[in-house]
This record gives C-alpha cells, sequence and structure tokens, in this order.
C-alpha cells in the first residue's frame, strides 16, 4: 500500500515538474517575439490557459509544511479622491484631480513649447503654462512646436489632445 502511494506521489510529482518546463518553453517562446503587441497576446494566450493552485505551499519550518492563507480585510478600503471646492479647482489642476466635480473644468487651450520623445516613441510635451503632459497611447500623432492644442477630459478619468484643426486626438497624462 505505501509503495502505491509512493509511485502515485512521484508520478503527480513529475507530472508537474513536466508542465513546469512547458510552460518555461512557452514563455521564452513568447519573450523571443519582437514586435511588442504580438508578444503581449502571446503572454496573454498563456495566462487564459494557465490554472490557478488551489493551494499556495509555504514552508513554516524545515520539517512543517502549512498552506498559506491571505487573510480577508475586515472592512473595505475608502476610495483615496481629491475633494476640492469648485473655487479651488482652476487651469493650474486640471489633469490632477480625481474626483469629478460639475464646475470642474472641462478643456484648456494652450501652446506647446517643447516636444521630447520618450524611449517608446510617445512624446512629452512642455505647454506654455507649465504643465508637463506624456502620450499614453501608442497611435501616431504630429505634433509641432508653437502649436496651439487643447486638452480635454475623457471617459473614465483620461485626458485627449487635439487641435481645432484636426479632427483627430490621442490620450495623454499629465506628468507634473
Amino acid at each position: 500500500m505505501r509503495l502505491s502511494l509512493i509511485a502515485a506521489g512521484i508520478i503527480l510529482m513529475s507530472a508537474n515538474a513536466y508542465a513546469n518546463t512547458n510552460l518555461g518553453q512557452q514563455l521564452s517562446i513568447c519573450a523571443a517575439k519582437t514586435d511588442k503587441t504580438v508578444r503581449l497576446t502571446c503572454y496573454d494566450a498563456l495566462a487564459a490557459n494557465a490554472k490557478p493552485s488551489a493551494h499556495i505551499m509555504t514552508t513554516a519550518s524545515p520539517t512543517k509544511i502549512t498552506p498559506s492563507v491571505a487573510p480577508r480585510p475586515t472592512t473595505p478600503a475608502a476610495p483615496s479622491a481629491v475633494v476640492a471646492s469648485p473655487q479651488a479647482l482652476s487651469v493650474e489642476d486640471f489633469g490632477l484631480q480625481r474626483k469629478v466635480i460639475e464646475d470642474e473644468v472641462d478643456k484648456i487651450y494652450s501652446e506647446v513649447v517643447s516636444i521630447k520623445k520618450d524611449a517608446l516613441g510617445a512624446f512629452i510635451i512642455t505647454l506654455n503654462n507649465g504643465q508637463v503632459w506624456k502620450q499614453s497611447s501608442s497611435k501616431y500623432y504630429k505634433i509641432k512646436k508653437g502649436q496651439r492644442i487643447f486638452i480635454k477630459t475623457g471617459a473614465l478619468n483620461s485626458f485627449l489632445l487635439g487641435s481645432d484643426e484636426r479632427n483627430a486626438t490621442t490620450r495623454v497624462k499629465r506628468l507634473k
């Protein structure tokens, strides 16, 4: 009886080891992809096929193994939102607040003072009012120094940069 239990345990461990090496091979195949969207799609497909384990085991001492259970919070965490009076909101605070207030500024106009590109090709612009914005979408958007642009609020606390001459916008995030 003991021998059959030991054999069954060895077979289960070898199946897990084989699955881990297979996963490692699949991860290295995804990592070898050069296009970032294809690589992300590959990783997403691996994550969708992954089966979460029922228990995560940790070692409490060298001889005793106990299951690790994350403690549940007793009260839900309150959302951290900046609450400001409508008088305190201004053009200088545009893009920094997190809570939507009715009297809030929805759109600002400004002129581009400088343009830089980051390592991934997204632009970082400085406006004449001192604000610094970075492109957060990956689509190409042409912008020039001295151009008059607007930044308006989008859905889900996002911001869109555009100009009145064009019918296109790109998503941006405020840095400063």
